[in-house]
């Protein structure tokens, strides 16, 4: 019954060309939106509100204490759209330190590259931010060395679902033993940038193939490669959090303010192609090229609003590296007036902020969460939300439906796949509560 009802949904799928806009909609537009589509959604079940919380909302809920000088716990959720959802949620901590590591990944052009970010980046940073005495114990080769999940998180089961192969470790081997001839002492900022910058390096060199070989592992190497992710990344660390952001995840700092009301800071800079410093950036990186041609229809060449991202090695390997995707790939992405690659960066911005005793929390998220809130919104949902309610999941519910139940049981009848990815987005949220 359930596969039937599939096929008719992907079948209507073609028809229904003005959902991509509709969160661009008022909320009366979206009902008549969702009239025209409930023929289809209304032959499901009929679900109440409390079962969609129990079934959809709260089933990727999670909290967990944090035993550490600034931390007390977080709170995080994830809600897909795409089947398989693309984007991934990250926490861990630097063995034999306090340092711990949040992040939020949103994938595009599938799951992979999201998926290597997650269960490689946390040993770039730690590999970068260590020093002395505290790096030269830990081998390479022995994960214990350098991350330890979160107790109790359900996303941290490193060996289950990532195997690490041999180019993969010979990768992080190469960058640990460069760490260990340094002598310079970088800041934190560079620290982070780093990280982000040689695994973006290591996942675009480990998918050119060996010896001319094209192999299953090449094949799947460049397809993590071929895919991008965004990413918000806050390490906290000696009482200041770090916050690391590439693409359009988005990170907001609680704190309040003498009044006792909450004040929102935004840590993060929206790098996509409407942001006019962006766009400054790329056009004195690429002075010979033309303006209207590399941001056609307001994405980078054409093709990613985004710009800067892991992976994409299509908007980043010369012209000659990219013969490799088009023997592989029968339908290799195609940019025209492929002139001066790069074009797109994996240099984050990293601001990082002292913490004080009027910090209370911090909001890392997938862009879809921010396409139904604001950042003022956010922190006040977190400052009035009934106690019982998970954190992450309230923001999520807010964003789709801003308290109205019957638009946010019509929003959650629609099951992640083609329909359901023209309504929302993936939305990824962690919520992270200081020790102030």
């Amino acid at each position: 019954m359930m596969k039937k009802l599939m096929n008719k949904l992907n079948r209507t799928a073609a028809a229904l060309t003005f959902l991509p806009a509709l969160r661009k909609f008022d909320p009366e537009e979206k009902d008549k939106a969702f009239y025209l589509l409930k023929r289809h959604v209304h032959n499901t079940r009929r679900f109440r509100l409390s079962e969609i919380n129990k079934n959809y909302l709260e089933r990727e809920e999670n909290k967990c204490q944090i035993q550490t000088s600034d931390l007390l716990y977080y709170e995080s959720n994830q809600l897909p759209s795409n089947e398989p959802c693309e984007d991934r949620l990250l926490v861990a901590q630097v063995a034999g330190t306090e340092t711990v590591i949040f992040s939020v990944i949103d994938g595009h052009g599938g799951w992979q590259c999201a998926h290597a970010i997650k269960h490689r980046l946390p040993y770039y940073l730690a590999l970068y931010m260590l020093e002395g005495a505290e790096l030269t114990w830990r081998n390479p080769m022995t994960r214990e060395d350098w991350i330890l999940p979160i107790q109790g998180d359900d996303y941290n089961l490193w060996l289950e679902d990532y195997v690490f192969d041999l180019r993969t470790a010979q990768s992080f081997t190469h960058r640990y033993n460069r760490k260990m001839l340094q002598n310079e002492l970088l800041s934190v900022n560079s620290q982070l940038a780093l990280a982000f910058e040689d695994l973006d390096e290591d996942i675009g060199t480990e998918a050119i193939p060996e010896e001319q070989r094209i192999t299953k592992d090449t094949v799947s190497r460049l397809v993590t490669a071929s895919s991008g992710a965004c990413c918000c990344t806050a390490v906290v660390k000696d009482g200041t959090v770090h916050v690391a952001g590439l693409g359009d995840c988005r990170a907001v700092l609680g704190s309040l303010t003498p009044e006792g009301n909450m004040r929102a800071t935004v840590l993060t800079e929206e790098h996509r192609t409407y942001n006019p410093i962006e766009r400054e950036r790329l056009i004195r990186e690429h002075p010979h090229e033309d303006e209207d041609i590399m941001f056609f229809d307001e994405r980078l060449c054409g093709i990613l609003q985004p710009t800067r991202a892991f992976g994409d090695v299509s908007l980043k390997w010369s012209a000659r590296e990219k013969v490799l995707m088009q023997y592989v790939f029968d339908d290799p992405a195609y940019v025209p007036n492929y002139i001066s690659p790069p074009y797109l960066s994996c240099t984050p911005d990293v601001r990082s902020t002292q913490l004080d005793q009027n910090s209370q929390f911090l909001i890392i998220a997938t862009d879809g969460l921010w396409d139904g809130m604001s950042d003022d919104e956010s922190v006040k949902l977190i400052q009035n939300k009934p106690s019982d309610v998970n954190s992450a999941t309230w923001l999520i519910q807010n964003s789709l439906a801003q308290h109205n139940e019957k638009r946010l049981s019509k929003i959650l009848s629609i099951p992640p796949g083609p329909i359901c990815r023209n309504v929302r987005d993936d939305i990824s949220v962690i919520v992270i509560y200081f020790n102030t």
